[in-house]
């Protein structure tokens, strides 16, 4: 949803919702102020209705008590058709389905976003950090890459894997186990690029779920480089935090969930960012276009904590962490003083 105004009368807020139910615009008021200051926000739930809205807003603003928006009894007849339409449709549907055998499975719930559709000519950053992972991921055999049947020379497989996670195999090795062998011999990049690598497919599905849901409202709000650098900044605060914490071996096992890794893949880290930076920046400027769904922020919060209990096996969470506190900061750091 997005938020084009605000009025401080409660009574043209609804009637101006009211007036854009007329024109065929989805719009909510929402209080967001005190008994001193009353304030109520006006937000529209389509993005293809939102220049039209502001628009019509402009104008409203100019003569609200004017007659032509005055219109709540049409507006109540338009939305009482959209409830019996819908009523009706319900019914018709479950009477196609008892009369369709039973099918295999159930309907897949979509993951829920910003409420923006996507438009991929406005997002390429979002593209190619797709299809970036895509590529990288399958090229790098997921984490483990097949050797060469004679073991002298390097595979492809092998190739991306080394040349993208934090610390080159082969460096690992001649160093005895120095997580930052190769970032000492000035490959600093490795703290960005394991973000292109992943386990498995479902694990790579996921994270480019939540990067296009996330990432294509950032971008098209603040512009690619703002993305770029929030991706940038959550993954590289996951990957120090990630190599900062203390190998397994050397905690006990009821820690070993939270132990860091030089091994670590996946773009959950930036995911985090992400999501930290979609949570907080409304609660901080009231004024911000886009609000994360309670049923979001409940699900990437509880799936962090669900991490850290090792249930799932080895996973990065100081990653995790690390993304998200860079979210929550670049959000207090980028919101107008108030």
């Amino acid at each position: 949803m997005r938020r084009i105004g605000s009025v401080e009368n409660e009574t043209l807020a609804h009637r101006f919702c009211d007036y854009l139910v007329t024109l065929s615009i989805d719009a909510a008021a929402d209080s967001n102020g005190d008994a001193e200051n009353p304030r109520w926000d006006i937000w529209i739930r389509e993005e293809k209705d939102v220049d039209e809205a502001r628009k019509q807003f402009a104008l409203f603003e100019q003569s609200p008590e004017s007659e032509s928006y005055k219109v709540k009894s049409k507006a109540d007849a338009i939305r009482n058709e959209r409830v019996n339409h819908h009523q009706r449709r319900i019914a018709e549907q479950r009477k196609l389905q008892r009369s369709m055998p039973a099918s295999r499975g159930g309907a897949v719930g979509g993951l829920g976003g910003p409420g923006m559709p996507g438009r991929q000519q406005r997002i390429p950053v979002v593209i190619a950090v797709i299809a970036m992972s895509v590529i990288a991921s399958f090229s790098g055999g997921f984490g483990q890459p097949r050797p060469s049947r004679d073991g002298s020379a390097l595979t492809t497989e092998q190739s991306v894997d080394y040349a993208l996670s934090f610390v080159d195999r082969r460096d690992y090795i001649e160093s005895d186990g120095d997580w930052f062998a190769s970032v000492r011999k000035g490959e600093v990049w490795r703290f960005i690029t394991p973000l292109l690598l992943h386990a498995d497919p479902l694990h790579l599905a996921f994270n480019m779920i939540w990067i296009f849901l996330l990432g294509s409202a950032i971008e098209r709000l603040h512009g690619s480089i703002f993305l770029i650098i929030l991706l940038f900044v959550s993954q590289l605060a996951g990957m120090m935090l990630q190599v900062s914490l203390p190998a397994a071996d050397s905690l006990p096992p009821i820690l070993h969930a939270v132990a860091g890794s030089p091994f670590a893949i996946g773009a959950s880290g930036a995911v985090y960012g992400l999501f930290g930076y979609l949570w907080i920046r409304p609660q901080t400027d009231s004024t911000y276009p886009i609000r994360m769904s309670q049923g979001n922020v409940m699900l990437m919060l509880g799936w962090l904590v669900l991490c850290m209990t090792g249930m799932f096996g080895p996973i990065a969470n100081g990653a995790h962490l690390g993304g998200l506190i860079a979210g929550v900061i670049a959000a207090f750091l980028t919101s107008p003083k108030r």
